[in-house]
């Protein structure tokens, strides 16, 4: 379980969540969850290819710590 808010790159993050699979498809798999809750699918269309604290924390809020 991850404890640290902190600004993480995309697959960093994503591979915190899906740590089995290879790196492109655990981003694959975390932007899924991310398009599917209305509450996270805003974070995509900034284009940024990293998550600021506040975004993991909303993350972290709703899917859960990885």
């Amino acid at each position: 379980m991850v404890n640290e808010i902190r600004t993480y790159g995309r697959t960093e993050l994503a591979q915190l969540y899906f740590p089995a699979i290879c790196p492109r498809a655990a981003w694959a798999k975390l932007r899924l969850y991310l398009l599917d809750d209305p509450r996270l699918s805003h974070l995509l269309d900034s284009g940024r290819r990293s998550f600021l604290p506040i975004d993991v924390a909303l993350i972290f809020d709703c899917l859960g710590r990885p």
